[in-house]
């Protein structure tokens, strides 16, 4: 079982109440692969100095557990678990975190394991078996050569049944299905070109690529990002930091997006030297899923004792959740200062 790090301004929220599990992952009813890896991973809220374990149970059994996790105090910090399955039947996955004075609390999802040959489906992109990434190739008659009198367009014909969601990527909620054959206008991509934003008789939604034939030019399609996360405002308090004192760092995020990104994601402030971009200190925090226009800002706390009287910056660095090393974030840059010398010698 393992916590990313946290960063530790939170520890200064005052904790009342038991703590608060959500399970991020996998969600309710989701069924999967007999072998294929799943990621078991939750958010701990309300967690506090004094939470003594998180433990994650598979019908009852320990199968991870974290002692004295969160030291710094933290709000809220995530935990993540790999769960190789091999067997086929259905389980229930529990998230317990539980106080030092015996308080606790649970939350479960029910999920199944199947044979390959009950899905009817192909392989997936994480382990999923749903209608999300199932190969068109294996369940779906071949395509039918579009018109040579069709102009360049947008349509597209879906290939399987498919699943329809409020983002690109199965980790967003699954909002409609959309039935062999039907026809569905493409409106958009996601930057990868993986997921189709498309408009159907019920509205609009995502949808993966491989499990619709499209007709006409969808290089040309917009790209956008529904979940569009910027840093609009960095705070340091005191300012300009003082050599061997710690400043409070917050950073207020904002969704500019269609769309919330499911978990929240990952923040971290860096003091560095503007001359050389040396790191002279750094903290991590996370931030809770933020409604499409909202903003929400995170604290955290950093201390630098190194070059007093030169010119240094922070930076900030912005990760969604569950990416932290696969995606380098946008970075953001507050205004400069010169690190005051206070009790540095």
């Amino acid at each position: 079982l393992t916590a990313p790090p946290r960063g530790g301004a939170d520890a200064a929220a005052v904790i009342e109440g038991p703590p608060v599990v959500r399970i991020l992952s996998p969600l309710p009813n989701q069924t999967f692969r007999a072998g294929a890896p799943v990621i078991i991973q939750a958010r701990v809220e309300n967690a506090g100095p004094d939470l003594a374990r998180v433990s994650v149970l598979l019908d009852d059994a320990l199968v991870g557990e974290e002692l004295n996790p969160n030291e710094i105090g933290a709000a809220m910090f995530s935990v993540k678990i790999d769960w190789p399955t091999r067997n086929p039947g259905q389980y229930e996955i529990a998230v317990l975190a539980e106080r030092g004075d015996g308080s606790l609390t649970r939350e479960t999802v029910v999920v199944s394991v199947v044979d390959q040959a009950e899905l009817g489906v192909g392989d997936d992109r994480g382990g999923e078996q749903n209608a999300d990434t199932a190969s068109a190739s294996e369940s779906s008659p071949p395509t039918a050569p579009a018109p040579t009198d069709v102009p360049i367009t947008r349509r597209a014909r879906v290939t399987t049944v498919s699943n329809l969601r409020e983002g690109p990527g199965t980790q967003f909620a699954l909002v409609d299905r959309v039935e062999v054959d039907q026809e569905i206008e493409l409106v958009a991509a996601n930057p990868a070109g993986d997921w189709y934003k498309i408009r159907h008789a019920r509205g609009e939604a995502w949808i993966y690529a491989e499990l619709v034939s499209a007709r006409g030019d969808v290089d040309s399609l917009p790209r956008v990002n529904p979940v569009n996360l910027i840093v609009t405002d960095i705070a340091i308090n005191p300012h300009p930091l003082v050599c061997q004192q710690t400043s409070e760092i917050q950073v207020t995020v904002k969704n500019e997006g269609a769309a919330a990104l499911p978990g929240g994601g990952w923040i971290k402030a860096e003091a560095v030297l503007k001359s050389s971009e040396e790191i002279l200190g750094a903290a991590e925090t996370v931030f809770p899923s933020i409604a499409p226009g909202g903003e929400y800002t995170a604290r955290t706390a950093l201390a630098v004792s190194l070059h007093y009287n030169e010119t240094q910056r922070i930076r900030v660095t912005l990760r969604r959740l569950g990416n932290e090393s696969s995606e380098s974030g946008e970075v953001f840059y507050a205004e400069e200062y010169v690190l005051q010398q206070g009790s540095c010698p």
